[in-house]
């Protein structure tokens, strides 16, 4: 298993970085807190079961996923607050609700991650879908003794003191001290905030489980969307 914790530059590509990284398809785990599977209408089953296993705690952290036809929507000349309103308007048209500024951000990012998926197939076996709540609250499920399969969700949100303090104490308790202070060191805190390198190692633990074949998805039987890709999140 290939387990990376953000050692590349930030503005490399996805597949730069799995070749620099020398990802061996369908041997390797790789975790991706990005939706990876597209409705062409209506919300996603595995952001309904991810807010509802979150919980008020931290089930807002889960944003809900743009339609399909509203991601890879034609923006050429379009103004970026055009682009923006017009995501919102096709998603509105195809039962999903108006995209926030945040989840139209990452349509750029959604979209590079299928495109190499369908450029090299072979990944599909290694690349999985996960959420940084779902990793920290099954952890602290596990650090806590709870029985297998049980979440304990944060009880703060990530920028909050105690918020980072939970999350950091799992981080140091698995993986030491030496390896953040590292990632912290090597990127400036406007490129990259404690609570970013806090999700990449939620990520790691994430592939951890998948590669050790103890990982949930959610939901149980994901659907494959009409590009071919499962709709699910792994933790």
């Amino acid at each position: 298993m290939a387990a990376h914790a953000g050692g590349t530059e930030i503005g490399d590509t996805l597949a730069g970085l799995l070749d620099a990284l020398g990802v061996v398809a369908g041997r390797d785990v790789v975790a991706i807190d990005m939706p990876i599977g597209l409705m062409d209408a209506g919300t996603r089953d595995c952001d309904h079961a991810a807010r509802a296993a979150l919980g008020r705690a931290r089930g807002n952290s889960v944003f809900w996923t743009a339609t399909r036809p509203a991601v890879w929507a034609e923006t050429q000349g379009l103004s970026l607050r055009e682009a923006h309103a017009q995501a919102s308007d096709i998603n509105k048209r195809h039962d999903a609700g108006g995209v926030s500024a945040q989840a139209y951000h990452l349509f750029a990012k959604i979209r590079e991650v299928e495109t190499l998926l369908h450029a090299r197939p072979a990944l599909s076996a290694s690349v999985y879908e996960v959420h940084p709540e779902l990793a920290f609250a099954a952890w602290q499920a596990e650090m806590s003794g709870c029985a297998p399969g049980m979440l304990a969700p944060m009880a703060h949100a990530k920028k909050s003191g105690l918020g980072a303090y939970d999350r950091l104490a799992l981080i140091l308790s698995r993986y030491g001290r030496d390896g953040f202070e590292i990632l912290r060191a090597r990127h400036t805190a406007s490129r990259v905030a404690d609570d970013d390198i806090a999700d990449a190692y939620a990520s790691l633990y994430s592939a951890e489980r998948i590669a050790a074949g103890r990982y949930t998805t959610l939901p149980d039987a994901p659907p494959i969307d009409s590009a071919g890709l499962p709709v699910r999140i792994c933790y």
